[in-house]
């Protein structure tokens, strides 16, 4: 799997804005979607989880988010089916500035909340993250230019991401490390985190608290 260092022009998709959740579904698969939401103490406090769900129809092989403008410094979210019910969530980072696989990053604090699976033929990974506001820890030696290090404001109106696609048959593969095919479709797009604010107590208290249900 390879994505371009660079990303094109946000691709016109579908943005909803509801009052804590801001989704996106790429245009060009209309079945796939993006949904993000943060707790109002994390953005005061400029740490803590966010919460993401990524939903895919098993007609795509693959599908990835990634938190960014590029690859080379970016968060990378990849789900597949790890079996007929079972979803496989694998954290990646890129080791060589983009030019390459993003490989499996271990050092991603990431959790598979409830309701992640596969259910009347649509993949679904419900995903708490504590340590997102910045890219992941990885062996690679941190780069040279300081502008390049990623960072994500938890209330900015125009926040960068991408995602990408392999339309293929199911992996069946429970090991975030499994080698994927290359993407054959992907975008980007712009979202506006100040409307995935949202107020619970729970998100401090119980790790196992999912904003989706």
């Amino acid at each position: 799997m390879y994505f371009s260092r660079l990303l094109p022009a946000v691709a016109l998709g579908s943005v909803l804005a509801t009052a804590d959740i801001v989704t996106y579904s790429p245009p060009t698969e209309p079945g796939l979607s993006y949904s993000i939401t943060i707790p109002n103490t994390t953005t005061a406090a400029g740490s803590g989880p966010i919460y993401l769900q990524i939903s895919a129809p098993t007609s795509l092989q693959w599908v990835s988010l990634g938190e960014g403008a590029q690859m080379a410094s970016a968060n990378l979210f990849i789900l597949w089916a790890a079996s007929s019910t079972e979803v496989t969530l694998s954290p990646r980072s890129s080791l060589d500035g983009g030019k390459s696989e993003p490989q499996y990053n271990s050092l991603a604090n990431v959790t598979l909340l409830t309701g992640s699976g596969i259910n009347n033929g649509v993949m679904t990974a419900n995903i708490r993250c504590d340590n997102c506001l910045s890219a992941w820890p990885t062996p690679a030696a941190p780069p040279s230019d300081p502008n390049s290090v990623y960072t994500l404001d938890p209330e900015g109106t125009s926040t960068p991401w991408f995602w990408a696609s392999f339309t293929g048959p199911s992996l069946n593969d429970p090991d975030p490390s499994a080698d994927l095919a290359m993407h054959d479709d992907l975008g980007s797009m712009q979202l506006d985190l100040s409307q995935a604010q949202f107020s619970a107590a729970e998100a401090l208290t119980d790790p196992s608290y999912n904003p989706f249900q």
